[in-house]
């Protein structure tokens, strides 16, 4: 796996062929197939146990011995995750830390003598840019307002236009190679402006999805920090409109890669925050309480970030040799643990939510595979377990829940 401490998991690609194409023929017939007591699975939820055993060697493992394709084997790989970070820093992130109770507005102010909402945030991503666990990650980051850092304009020239928000301060690139331009940027910020809500999380997403369809076998999400209420930038800066933007990019409208969006609030009354991260697809905003340890409630926030359902437990499906097409409508996943016992996870009838699912589902199309509910934390605990997914037999589907 591709995050912290979750269970590495091996993931086997077993490619069934059309019957008749032009396979090299000398991969079939070599083991003995499929072969076990399969009339006496167990089921829960969408996860059938399969008591008997799979035998051969042949490449055909538990694919279906009457099946006469032509199959060969591909290994497949944990799906790349990239996030992408919009991060505030309106002249509010001055604000001190604990606030105190007291209520504290600052556009242009000077920064708290002590700790402030942005000593704190960029503390706290640094330490996950550093952290070895997060190195396999690729992260890109920007700041809003435009012109609010780095000396620039900020107050009332804060840049309201979505298309100046999808141009990163740093490019999405492997943590291992990135780590020291993301930490530079975020050190050379200096807060200030106002809060151009939707414009930032409008470019935020249109950037992240542009990312995604150059590079379709990779899971992208936005992450989203900030402090404070829409500020400026016209009456559709709203929390409303926010949330509805959200939406439209989880959703994966017209044949685009859904994008979902991780919130992050940092700060007093920020409950409204919830509906940007219900619409974008991760249930509800990470909201820390600026009168406690704002420190290490930021650093528990984005490591549950990394380690959410929606990023996990997704898996890349390789091309099939050339000249040949997998048909989605044939694959099965098989979960093995560390005891041996073998599992068929069944997919997810169309219309479930991954969130309340227990089996599969197919992202980007059919290029990624994403294990759901029961299904991931079971793979997730196992340290030992195994996930093999096979291409050839008709696909089993779950009941609905």
């Amino acid at each position: 796996m591709r995050f912290g401490q979750v269970a590495p998991v091996f993931f086997g690609i077993y490619v069934a062929l059309a019957c008749g194409s032009n396979a090299d023929e000398s991969k079939v017939g070599e083991g003995n197939g499929a072969t076990g007591n399969t009339s006496s699975s167990a089921a829960t939820g969408n996860i059938i146990t399969n008591n008997g055993s799979t035998t051969g060697n042949g490449g055909a493992g538990s694919v279906n011995p009457g099946n006469a394709c032509t199959q060969t084997s591909a290994d497949g790989q944990v799906a790349q995750v990239d996030l992408f970070f919009m991060v505030d820093i309106t002249g509010s992130m001055n604000c001190p830390v604990p606030d105190g109770g007291m209520p504290c507005d600052m556009v242009n102010g000077p920064p708290a003598s002590g700790d402030s909402r942005w000593t704190v945030v960029s503390a706290a991503l640094k330490a996950f840019i550093a952290d070895p666990a997060n190195q396999t990650l690729g992260v890109g980051m920007g700041f809003f307002p435009a012109g609010g850092g780095t000396g620039g304009p900020g107050g009332n020239n804060t840049s309201c236009n979505a298309a100046t928000y999808a141009r990163p301060t740093v490019a999405i690139a492997p943590l291992s190679t990135n780590a020291a331009g993301l930490t530079t940027a975020i050190s050379m910020q200096m807060p200030n402006g106002s809060t151009a809500t939707v414009p930032s999380l409008t470019g935020a997403l249109n950037h992240a999805l542009t990312w995604a369809k150059a590079n379709p076998t990779h899971r992208v999400a936005v992450v989203y920090a900030t402090d404070g209420q829409p500020n400026g930038c016209g009456a559709n800066n709203t929390v409303p409109e926010a949330a509805r933007v959200a939406l439209t990019f989880a959703l994966g409208s017209q044949g685009n890669p859904p994008i979902p969006t991780y919130v992050l609030g940092v700060g007093p009354s920020l409950d409204n925050l919830n509906s940007i991260a219900e619409n974008g697809g991760t249930k509800a905003a990470f909201l820390v309480d600026t009168s406690a340890n704002a420190t290490s409630q930021l650093s528990a926030a984005l490591a549950t970030i990394r380690t959410s359902t929606a990023l996990d437990c997704t898996y890349a499906v390789p091309n099939p040799p050339d000249g040949q097409t997998l048909a989605p409508g044939e694959v099965n996943v098989e979960f093995t643990n560390s005891a041996g016992t073998v599992t068929k996870v069944l997919q997810d009838p169309a219309g479930v939510d991954c969130a309340s699912g227990s089996g599969w589902q197919y992202a980007n199309g059919s290029s990624q595979i994403v294990l759901c509910g029961k299904a991931c934390t079971d793979v997730k605990a196992d340290k030992g377990g195994k996930i093999k997914v096979l291409f050839g037999c008709t696909t089993a589907v779950g009941n609905p829940p």
